[in-house]
Protein backbone atom coordinates (compact mmCIF):
# COMPACT_ATOMS: atom_id res chain seq x y z
CA UNK A 1 0.00 0.00 0.00
CA UNK A 2 1.58 3.83 -0.97
CA UNK A 3 2.67 6.32 1.23
CA UNK A 4 0.16 8.57 0.73
CA UNK A 5 -3.20 5.91 1.28
CA UNK A 6 -1.83 4.94 4.44
CA UNK A 7 -0.87 8.84 5.53
CA UNK A 8 -4.37 9.44 4.28
CA UNK A 9 -5.99 6.70 6.04
CA UNK A 10 -3.96 7.59 9.38
CA UNK A 11 -5.02 10.77 9.22
CA UNK A 12 -8.96 10.07 8.51
CA UNK A 13 -9.55 7.56 11.54
CA UNK A 14 -7.22 10.37 13.62
CA UNK A 15 -9.59 12.86 12.92
CA UNK A 16 -12.61 11.22 13.39
CA UNK A 17 -11.95 10.24 16.78
CA UNK A 18 -10.14 13.25 18.31
CA UNK A 19 -13.56 14.85 16.98
CA UNK A 20 -15.46 12.57 19.14
CA UNK A 21 -13.11 12.61 22.16
CA UNK A 22 -12.70 15.95 22.30
CA UNK A 23 -16.83 17.01 22.08
CA UNK A 24 -17.43 14.31 25.03
CA UNK A 25 -14.11 16.68 26.16
CA UNK A 26 -15.72 19.78 26.85
CA UNK A 27 -18.74 18.51 27.96
CA UNK A 28 -17.02 16.88 30.21
CA UNK A 29 -15.35 19.93 31.89
CA UNK A 30 -18.17 21.99 31.60
CA UNK A 31 -19.65 19.84 34.22
CA UNK A 32 -16.39 19.45 36.17
CA UNK A 33 -16.53 23.41 36.35
CA UNK A 34 -20.52 23.06 37.25
CA UNK A 35 -19.90 20.65 40.22
CA UNK A 36 -16.53 21.17 41.41
CA UNK A 37 -14.78 24.67 42.03
CA UNK A 38 -11.64 26.02 40.16
CA UNK A 39 -8.83 24.48 42.34
CA UNK A 40 -9.55 21.23 41.21
CA UNK A 41 -8.84 22.31 37.26
CA UNK A 42 -5.76 24.05 39.02
CA UNK A 43 -4.73 20.52 40.55
CA UNK A 44 -5.06 18.58 37.61
CA UNK A 45 -2.85 21.05 35.42
CA UNK A 46 -0.20 21.22 38.22
CA UNK A 47 -0.37 17.27 38.74
CA UNK A 48 -0.28 16.57 34.93
CA UNK A 49 2.69 18.95 35.39
CA UNK A 50 4.64 17.09 37.92
CA UNK A 51 4.08 13.72 36.32
CA UNK A 52 5.44 15.45 33.18
CA UNK A 53 8.39 16.42 34.66
CA UNK A 54 8.93 12.46 36.01
CA UNK A 55 8.36 11.20 32.20
CA UNK A 56 12.14 12.36 31.62
CA UNK A 57 12.54 8.72 32.20
CA UNK A 58 12.29 7.35 29.10
CA UNK A 59 14.75 10.03 27.93
CA UNK A 60 13.65 9.43 24.15
CA UNK A 61 13.41 6.06 23.62
CA UNK A 62 10.58 5.63 21.83
CA UNK A 63 11.28 8.00 19.50
CA UNK A 64 14.93 6.28 19.00
CA UNK A 65 13.53 3.16 18.67
CA UNK A 66 10.63 4.01 15.82
CA UNK A 67 13.20 5.57 13.88
CA UNK A 68 15.20 2.14 14.02
CA UNK A 69 12.25 0.53 13.16
CA UNK A 70 11.67 2.52 9.83
CA UNK A 71 14.09 0.07 7.61
CA UNK A 72 13.66 -3.62 8.96
CA UNK A 73 9.59 -3.04 8.57
CA UNK A 74 10.36 -1.96 5.07
CA UNK A 75 12.74 -5.11 4.49
CA UNK A 76 10.91 -7.50 6.37
CA UNK A 77 13.85 -8.08 8.60
CA UNK A 78 11.46 -9.86 11.45
CA UNK A 79 14.16 -10.87 13.74
CA UNK A 80 15.41 -7.32 13.95
CA UNK A 81 12.19 -5.84 14.87
CA UNK A 82 11.72 -8.82 17.64
CA UNK A 83 15.14 -7.76 18.99
CA UNK A 84 14.28 -3.94 18.99
CA UNK A 85 10.83 -4.86 20.66
CA UNK A 86 12.31 -6.89 23.46
CA UNK A 87 14.55 -4.36 24.02
CA UNK A 88 12.07 -1.83 24.07
CA UNK A 89 10.02 -3.79 26.44
CA UNK A 90 13.12 -4.19 29.07
CA UNK A 91 13.51 -0.76 28.69
CA UNK A 92 10.10 0.79 29.29
CA UNK A 93 9.61 -1.82 32.08
CA UNK A 94 12.35 -0.19 33.98
CA UNK A 95 10.86 3.31 33.47
CA UNK A 96 7.69 2.52 34.53
CA UNK A 97 9.33 1.43 37.96
CA UNK A 98 11.36 4.43 37.90
CA UNK A 99 8.35 6.91 37.44
CA UNK A 100 6.16 4.85 39.71
CA UNK A 101 8.64 4.50 42.69
CA UNK A 102 9.74 8.46 42.18
CA UNK A 103 6.25 9.74 41.48
CA UNK A 104 5.68 8.08 44.97
CA UNK A 105 8.31 9.25 47.03
CA UNK A 106 8.09 13.19 46.15
CA UNK A 107 4.29 12.80 48.26
CA UNK A 108 6.37 14.41 51.58
CA UNK A 109 7.37 17.23 49.24
CA UNK A 110 3.85 18.18 47.71
CA UNK A 111 3.59 20.80 50.13
CA UNK A 112 6.86 22.64 48.87
CA UNK A 113 5.35 23.06 45.22
CA UNK A 114 1.84 23.96 46.06
CA UNK A 115 2.67 25.97 49.35
CA UNK A 116 -0.05 26.07 51.30
CA UNK A 117 -2.05 23.29 50.42
CA UNK A 118 -5.50 23.86 49.38
CA UNK A 119 -8.46 22.59 51.29
CA UNK A 120 -9.16 19.58 48.89
CA UNK A 121 -9.94 16.18 50.65
CA UNK A 122 -7.43 13.41 49.71
CA UNK A 123 -5.39 14.95 48.12
CA UNK A 124 -2.49 12.54 48.41
CA UNK A 125 -4.21 9.87 47.33
CA UNK A 126 -5.40 12.09 44.30
CA UNK A 127 -1.49 12.61 43.68
CA UNK A 128 -1.08 8.95 44.14
CA UNK A 129 -3.54 7.91 41.39
CA UNK A 130 -2.03 10.00 38.99
CA UNK A 131 1.71 8.61 39.75
CA UNK A 132 -0.25 5.17 38.85
CA UNK A 133 -1.64 6.13 36.07
CA UNK A 134 1.41 7.43 34.40
CA UNK A 135 3.39 4.60 35.44
CA UNK A 136 0.89 2.05 33.65
CA UNK A 137 1.42 3.42 30.43
CA UNK A 138 4.90 2.33 30.40
CA UNK A 139 3.87 -1.06 31.34
CA UNK A 140 1.38 -1.76 28.83
CA UNK A 141 1.59 0.51 26.00
CA UNK A 142 5.02 0.03 24.13
CA UNK A 143 3.62 -2.18 21.50
CA UNK A 144 2.13 0.81 19.95
CA UNK A 145 4.82 2.19 18.65
CA UNK A 146 5.36 -0.74 15.68
CA UNK A 147 1.94 -0.06 15.01
CA UNK A 148 2.95 4.02 14.31
CA UNK A 149 6.67 2.98 12.76
CA UNK A 150 4.58 0.65 10.70
CA UNK A 151 2.26 3.15 9.19
CA UNK A 152 -0.29 1.56 10.95
CA UNK A 153 -1.29 4.42 13.21
CA UNK A 154 -4.97 4.42 12.54
CA UNK A 155 -5.09 0.73 14.31
CA UNK A 156 -3.71 2.79 17.88
CA UNK A 157 -6.23 5.50 16.97
CA UNK A 158 -9.51 3.18 17.18
CA UNK A 159 -8.91 2.05 20.24
CA UNK A 160 -7.19 5.68 21.74
CA UNK A 161 -10.42 7.41 21.02
CA UNK A 162 -13.25 4.82 21.59
CA UNK A 163 -11.82 4.63 25.30
CA UNK A 164 -11.48 8.28 25.49
CA UNK A 165 -15.20 9.00 24.39
CA UNK A 166 -16.25 5.90 26.90
CA UNK A 167 -13.97 7.66 29.52
CA UNK A 168 -15.11 10.89 29.36
CA UNK A 169 -19.02 9.78 29.55
CA UNK A 170 -18.15 7.60 32.32
CA UNK A 171 -16.43 10.38 34.19
CA UNK A 172 -19.37 12.82 33.35
CA UNK A 173 -22.05 10.92 34.97
CA UNK A 174 -19.22 10.40 38.16
CA UNK A 175 -19.28 14.01 38.86
CA UNK A 176 -22.92 14.69 38.49
CA UNK A 177 -23.88 11.67 40.20
CA UNK A 178 -21.19 11.72 43.30
CA UNK A 179 -19.40 14.73 42.59
CA UNK A 180 -16.14 12.59 43.89
CA UNK A 181 -13.02 13.62 42.25
CA UNK A 182 -10.99 10.18 43.48
CA UNK A 183 -13.73 7.96 41.48
CA UNK A 184 -13.25 10.20 38.69
CA UNK A 185 -9.29 9.55 38.56
CA UNK A 186 -10.00 5.75 39.19
CA UNK A 187 -12.35 6.30 35.76
CA UNK A 188 -9.31 6.92 34.54
CA UNK A 189 -6.68 4.75 35.57
CA UNK A 190 -9.08 1.72 35.04
CA UNK A 191 -10.27 2.74 31.04
CA UNK A 192 -5.89 2.93 30.24
CA UNK A 193 -4.94 -0.56 31.70
CA UNK A 194 -8.14 -1.78 30.02
CA UNK A 195 -7.33 -0.28 26.98
CA UNK A 196 -3.42 -0.73 26.88
CA UNK A 197 -4.42 -4.90 27.31
CA UNK A 198 -7.06 -4.85 24.47
CA UNK A 199 -4.52 -2.90 21.83
CA UNK A 200 -1.35 -5.12 22.92
CA UNK A 201 -3.78 -8.70 22.27
CA UNK A 202 -4.52 -6.86 18.97
CA UNK A 203 -1.01 -6.04 17.96
CA UNK A 204 0.17 -9.51 19.10
CA UNK A 205 -2.56 -10.87 16.58
CA UNK A 206 -1.32 -8.80 13.65
CA UNK A 207 2.56 -9.55 14.59
CA UNK A 208 2.52 -13.09 15.99
CA UNK A 209 6.37 -13.43 15.61
CA UNK A 210 7.03 -10.92 18.80
CA UNK A 211 5.51 -14.12 20.77
CA UNK A 212 8.01 -16.11 19.47
CA UNK A 213 11.12 -17.29 22.38
CA UNK A 214 14.15 -17.40 19.29
CA UNK A 215 15.10 -13.76 18.96
CA UNK A 216 18.59 -12.75 18.63
CA UNK A 217 20.43 -10.09 20.81
CA UNK A 218 21.29 -6.52 19.05
CA UNK A 219 24.33 -6.08 17.36
CA UNK A 220 26.53 -3.60 18.68
CA UNK A 221 26.02 -1.50 15.97
CA UNK A 222 22.40 -0.92 16.12
CA UNK A 223 23.03 -0.49 20.14
CA UNK A 224 25.44 2.08 19.27
CA UNK A 225 23.09 3.81 16.78
CA UNK A 226 20.17 3.50 19.52
CA UNK A 227 22.51 4.96 22.46
CA UNK A 228 23.62 7.79 20.56
CA UNK A 229 19.84 9.06 19.47
CA UNK A 230 18.73 7.91 22.84
CA UNK A 231 21.82 10.33 24.72
CA UNK A 232 20.81 13.14 21.89
CA UNK A 233 16.86 12.82 22.22
CA UNK A 234 17.23 13.08 26.35
CA UNK A 235 18.30 16.33 25.63
CA UNK A 236 15.37 17.46 23.91
CA UNK A 237 13.62 15.31 26.20
CA UNK A 238 15.10 17.44 29.22
CA UNK A 239 14.65 20.64 27.38
CA UNK A 240 11.31 20.25 26.18
CA UNK A 241 9.88 19.18 29.44
CA UNK A 242 11.52 22.04 31.01
CA UNK A 243 9.38 24.62 28.77
CA UNK A 244 6.17 23.02 28.67
CA UNK A 245 6.00 21.11 31.74
CA UNK A 246 6.51 24.07 34.19
CA UNK A 247 4.35 26.99 33.07
CA UNK A 248 1.56 25.30 35.76
CA UNK A 249 4.30 25.04 38.74
CA UNK A 250 4.91 28.73 38.08
CA UNK A 251 1.73 29.59 37.80
CA UNK A 252 0.89 27.92 41.11
CA UNK A 253 4.15 29.37 42.84
CA UNK A 254 3.82 32.71 41.50
CA UNK A 255 0.17 33.64 41.16
CA UNK A 256 -2.36 31.39 41.91
CA UNK A 257 -3.95 27.81 41.88
CA UNK A 258 -7.30 29.44 40.34
CA UNK A 259 -5.12 30.90 37.51
CA UNK A 260 -3.89 28.28 36.89
CA UNK A 261 -7.26 26.00 36.34
CA UNK A 262 -8.44 29.08 34.41
CA UNK A 263 -5.16 28.75 32.17
CA UNK A 264 -6.14 24.96 31.42
CA UNK A 265 -8.95 25.83 29.83
CA UNK A 266 -7.47 28.04 27.50
CA UNK A 267 -5.19 24.99 26.56
CA UNK A 268 -7.42 22.30 26.42
CA UNK A 269 -8.91 24.52 23.59
CA UNK A 270 -4.87 24.61 22.05
CA UNK A 271 -4.18 21.57 22.83
CA UNK A 272 -7.65 20.22 21.07
CA UNK A 273 -6.17 22.29 17.81
CA UNK A 274 -2.65 20.59 17.91
CA UNK A 275 -3.98 17.72 18.11
CA UNK A 276 -6.09 17.70 14.96
CA UNK A 277 -2.30 18.97 13.47
CA UNK A 278 -0.74 16.37 15.00
CA UNK A 279 -2.29 14.05 13.41
CA UNK A 280 -1.35 15.06 10.47
CA UNK A 281 2.13 15.06 11.22
CA UNK A 282 2.23 11.63 12.75
CA UNK A 283 0.93 10.12 10.30
CA UNK A 284 3.05 11.18 7.94
CA UNK A 285 6.48 10.56 9.73
CA UNK A 286 6.53 7.46 9.13
CA UNK A 287 6.03 7.89 5.40
CA UNK A 288 8.92 10.53 5.26
CA UNK A 289 11.31 8.30 7.20
CA UNK A 290 10.25 5.65 4.64
CA UNK A 291 10.42 7.94 1.28
CA UNK A 292 13.82 9.34 2.56
CA UNK A 293 15.07 5.79 3.00
CA UNK A 294 14.22 5.08 -0.83
CA UNK A 295 14.24 8.17 -2.96
CA UNK A 296 16.64 11.08 -3.22
CA UNK A 297 17.09 14.23 -1.00
CA UNK A 298 15.22 15.81 -4.08
CA UNK A 299 11.93 14.51 -3.30
CA UNK A 300 12.50 15.35 0.50
CA UNK A 301 12.93 18.80 0.12
CA UNK A 302 9.78 18.71 -2.69
CA UNK A 303 7.74 17.41 0.23
CA UNK A 304 9.26 19.68 2.97
CA UNK A 305 8.07 22.53 0.74
CA UNK A 306 4.76 21.57 0.27
CA UNK A 307 4.68 20.40 4.24
CA UNK A 308 5.94 23.81 4.78
CA UNK A 309 3.48 25.55 2.90
CA UNK A 310 0.41 24.12 4.06
CA UNK A 311 1.38 24.43 7.30
CA UNK A 312 2.16 28.73 7.38
CA UNK A 313 -1.73 28.28 6.04
CA UNK A 314 -3.11 26.11 8.29
CA UNK A 315 -1.77 27.53 11.45
CA UNK A 316 -1.95 31.09 10.39
CA UNK A 317 -5.66 30.63 9.62
CA UNK A 318 -5.92 28.87 12.92
CA UNK A 319 -4.01 32.21 14.70
CA UNK A 320 -6.61 33.95 13.99
CA UNK A 321 -9.61 32.11 14.69
CA UNK A 322 -7.79 32.02 17.84
CA UNK A 323 -7.49 35.68 18.72
CA UNK A 324 -10.61 36.22 17.85
CA UNK A 325 -12.41 33.57 18.84
CA UNK A 326 -10.97 32.24 22.09
CA UNK A 327 -12.48 35.01 24.84
CA UNK A 328 -16.26 34.70 22.77
CA UNK A 329 -16.02 30.70 23.15
CA UNK A 330 -15.02 30.91 26.70
CA UNK A 331 -18.00 33.36 27.34
CA UNK A 332 -20.71 31.05 26.16
CA UNK A 333 -19.22 27.71 27.71
CA UNK A 334 -18.01 28.39 30.95
CA UNK A 335 -18.78 31.98 31.59
CA UNK A 336 -16.85 35.48 31.74
CA UNK A 337 -14.75 34.53 35.27
CA UNK A 338 -12.69 32.24 33.65
CA UNK A 339 -11.64 34.74 30.78
CA UNK A 340 -8.33 36.66 30.42
CA UNK A 341 -7.53 40.01 28.76
CA UNK A 342 -6.94 40.32 25.00
CA UNK A 343 -3.43 40.93 25.62
CA UNK A 344 -2.89 37.32 27.71
CA UNK A 345 -4.99 35.74 24.65
CA UNK A 346 -2.38 37.16 22.12
CA UNK A 347 0.55 35.78 23.76
CA UNK A 348 -1.19 32.22 24.03
CA UNK A 349 -1.78 32.67 20.28
CA UNK A 350 1.84 33.89 19.42
CA UNK A 351 2.71 30.57 21.33
CA UNK A 352 0.68 28.68 19.62
CA UNK A 353 1.55 29.73 16.35
CA UNK A 354 5.36 29.80 16.70
CA UNK A 355 5.20 26.06 17.74
CA UNK A 356 2.97 25.43 14.80
CA UNK A 357 5.09 27.38 12.20
CA UNK A 358 8.27 24.89 13.50
CA UNK A 359 5.96 21.63 13.52
CA UNK A 360 7.36 20.45 9.71
CA UNK A 361 10.95 21.03 10.73
CA UNK A 362 10.59 19.05 13.54
CA UNK A 363 8.66 16.59 12.04
CA UNK A 364 11.62 16.09 9.22
CA UNK A 365 14.42 16.35 11.95
CA UNK A 366 12.47 12.88 13.79
CA UNK A 367 12.02 11.11 10.88
CA UNK A 368 15.55 11.23 9.46
CA UNK A 369 16.75 11.05 12.56
CA UNK A 370 18.58 14.25 13.08
CA UNK A 371 18.23 14.24 17.05
CA UNK A 372 21.93 14.49 17.45
CA UNK A 373 23.00 17.45 15.95
CA UNK A 374 20.76 19.82 17.63
CA UNK A 375 21.07 17.98 21.52
CA UNK A 376 21.81 21.03 23.07
CA UNK A 377 19.36 23.34 21.78
CA UNK A 378 16.70 21.94 24.06
CA UNK A 379 18.90 22.58 27.09
CA UNK A 380 19.12 26.26 26.04
CA UNK A 381 16.02 26.49 25.25
CA UNK A 382 14.68 25.57 28.48
CA UNK A 383 16.92 27.74 30.42
CA UNK A 384 15.88 30.91 28.48
CA UNK A 385 12.64 29.95 29.44
CA UNK A 386 12.96 29.20 32.84
CA UNK A 387 15.17 32.05 33.54
CA UNK A 388 13.25 34.96 31.63
CA UNK A 389 9.08 33.54 32.97
CA UNK A 390 10.78 34.09 36.52
CA UNK A 391 11.90 37.39 35.74
CA UNK A 392 8.83 38.48 34.01
CA UNK A 393 5.98 37.03 36.52
CA UNK A 394 7.66 39.14 39.31
CA UNK A 395 7.60 41.91 37.23
CA UNK A 396 4.33 41.94 35.18
CA UNK A 397 2.71 38.93 36.42
CA UNK A 398 1.33 36.13 34.60
CA UNK A 399 1.78 36.96 31.18
CA UNK A 400 5.61 37.00 32.14
CA UNK A 401 5.08 33.61 32.02
CA UNK A 402 3.72 32.87 28.70
CA UNK A 403 6.39 35.48 27.23
CA UNK A 404 8.80 33.45 28.56
CA UNK A 405 8.25 30.98 26.03
CA UNK A 406 7.85 32.96 23.45
CA UNK A 407 11.14 34.32 24.25
CA UNK A 408 12.91 31.20 24.02
CA UNK A 409 11.20 29.88 21.04
CA UNK A 410 12.17 32.93 19.13
CA UNK A 411 15.83 33.02 20.75
CA UNK A 412 16.65 29.37 19.97
CA UNK A 413 14.36 27.28 18.25
CA UNK A 414 13.03 29.02 15.95
CA UNK A 415 16.63 29.34 13.70
CA UNK A 416 18.73 25.98 14.86
CA UNK A 417 16.16 23.59 13.99
CA UNK A 418 16.14 24.50 10.63
CA UNK A 419 19.50 25.25 9.88
CA UNK A 420 20.19 21.27 11.49
CA UNK A 421 17.99 20.23 9.25
CA UNK A 422 19.17 21.81 5.79
CA UNK A 423 22.80 21.59 6.91
CA UNK A 424 22.52 17.35 7.49
CA UNK A 425 19.58 16.74 6.48
CA UNK A 426 18.91 17.86 3.19
CA UNK A 427 22.46 19.34 2.81
CA UNK A 428 21.32 22.68 1.75
CA UNK A 429 21.68 25.93 2.18
CA UNK A 430 19.22 26.87 4.94
CA UNK A 431 18.37 30.55 3.41
CA UNK A 432 15.18 30.03 1.28
CA UNK A 433 13.41 28.84 4.48
CA UNK A 434 13.87 31.80 6.39
CA UNK A 435 13.13 33.69 3.51
CA UNK A 436 10.06 32.33 2.97
CA UNK A 437 8.63 31.36 6.21
CA UNK A 438 9.29 35.07 7.33
CA UNK A 439 7.27 36.36 4.30
CA UNK A 440 4.64 33.78 5.55
CA UNK A 441 4.74 34.95 8.85
CA UNK A 442 4.03 38.78 6.96
CA UNK A 443 1.32 37.53 5.63
CA UNK A 444 -0.34 36.01 8.15
CA UNK A 445 0.26 39.79 10.32
CA UNK A 446 -1.52 41.16 7.57
CA UNK A 447 -4.59 38.70 7.29
CA UNK A 448 -5.06 38.87 11.05
CA UNK A 449 -4.92 42.47 11.51
CA UNK A 450 -7.94 42.85 8.78
CA UNK A 451 -10.16 40.65 10.13
CA UNK A 452 -9.54 42.07 13.39
CA UNK A 453 -10.62 45.43 12.33
CA UNK A 454 -13.71 44.26 10.46
CA UNK A 455 -14.12 42.51 14.65
CA UNK A 456 -13.14 45.92 16.86
CA UNK A 457 -15.25 48.44 14.77
CA UNK A 458 -18.69 46.33 14.76
CA UNK A 459 -20.56 45.51 18.46
CA UNK A 460 -22.94 43.02 18.83
CA UNK A 461 -24.45 42.43 22.41
CA UNK A 462 -25.71 38.92 21.55
CA UNK A 463 -22.80 36.67 22.56
CA UNK A 464 -24.04 33.85 20.58
CA UNK A 465 -24.31 36.29 17.32
CA UNK A 466 -21.33 37.66 18.12
CA UNK A 467 -19.62 34.35 17.97
CA UNK A 468 -21.45 33.23 14.51
CA UNK A 469 -20.15 36.65 13.10
CA UNK A 470 -16.48 36.54 14.06
CA UNK A 471 -16.32 32.86 12.85
CA UNK A 472 -17.44 34.12 9.29
CA UNK A 473 -14.63 36.68 9.39
CA UNK A 474 -11.91 34.51 10.36
CA UNK A 475 -13.29 31.89 7.85
CA UNK A 476 -13.65 34.62 4.93
CA UNK A 477 -10.85 37.16 5.59
CA UNK A 478 -7.38 35.26 6.31
CA UNK A 479 -8.40 32.34 3.66
CA UNK A 480 -9.49 34.83 1.05
CA UNK A 481 -6.26 37.09 1.83
CA UNK A 482 -4.00 33.41 1.21
CA UNK A 483 -5.48 32.78 -1.92
CA UNK A 484 -4.50 36.13 -3.50
CA UNK A 485 -1.39 36.26 -2.18
CA UNK A 486 -0.10 32.50 -2.53
CA UNK A 487 -2.20 31.83 -6.11
CA UNK A 488 0.58 32.03 -8.00
CA UNK A 489 3.74 30.84 -5.93
CA UNK A 490 5.30 27.03 -6.73
CA UNK A 491 3.93 25.91 -3.59
CA UNK A 492 0.55 26.85 -3.73
CA UNK A 493 0.69 24.70 -7.14
CA UNK A 494 1.90 21.40 -5.74
CA UNK A 495 -0.33 21.91 -3.28
CA UNK A 496 -3.30 22.36 -5.27
CA UNK A 497 -1.67 18.97 -7.49
CA UNK A 498 -1.70 17.44 -4.00
CA UNK A 499 -5.32 17.74 -3.37
CA UNK A 500 -6.61 16.52 -6.54
CA UNK A 501 -4.75 13.41 -5.96
CA UNK A 502 -6.17 12.95 -2.87
CA UNK A 503 -9.75 14.20 -3.13
CA UNK A 504 -10.37 14.05 -7.25
CA UNK A 505 -7.88 11.18 -7.70
CA UNK A 506 -6.52 12.73 -10.01
CA UNK A 507 -3.20 11.61 -11.31
CA UNK A 508 -0.48 14.41 -11.37
CA UNK A 509 3.42 14.94 -11.22
CA UNK A 510 3.96 16.55 -8.13
CA UNK A 511 3.41 13.44 -5.55
CA UNK A 512 3.16 14.17 -2.00
CA UNK A 513 5.00 11.35 -0.54
CA UNK A 514 6.43 9.92 -4.34
CA UNK A 515 5.21 6.92 -4.14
Amino acid sequence: MSRLVNSVRNAKYNLFGLVLSYFFNFISRRVFILYLNAQYLGLDGLFSDILTMLSLADLGIGSAIAFSLYKPLALKQLDKVKSLMEFYKRAYQTIGLVVLSVGLGLLPFLRLVLGTLPAIPNINLIYSLYVIHSSISYFLSYKRTLLIADQKKYLDSIYQYIFLSSKHLIQIFIIVFTRNFVYFLLVMVGMTILENLLISKKINKLYPYLKEKNRSHLDPIEKAIIKKNVIALSFHKVGAILVNGTDNILIVKFVSLATAGFYSNYVLIRTALNRVFQILFSSITASIGNLHAEKSIDASMLVFSQLNFISAWIFGFSAICLQLLYNPFIHIWIGDEYIFNEWIVFVIVLNFYLRGMRQPVLTFRDSLGLFWFDRYKSIVEALVNLVVSIILVKQIGFIGILIGTTISTITVCSWIEPYVLFKHGFNSSVFTYFEKTLFYIFMTAVAGILAYALTFFVSIENAYLEFVYRFVICLIIPNCFFFLTYRKRDEFKDSIYLFKKLFRRHKSPHNSLHE
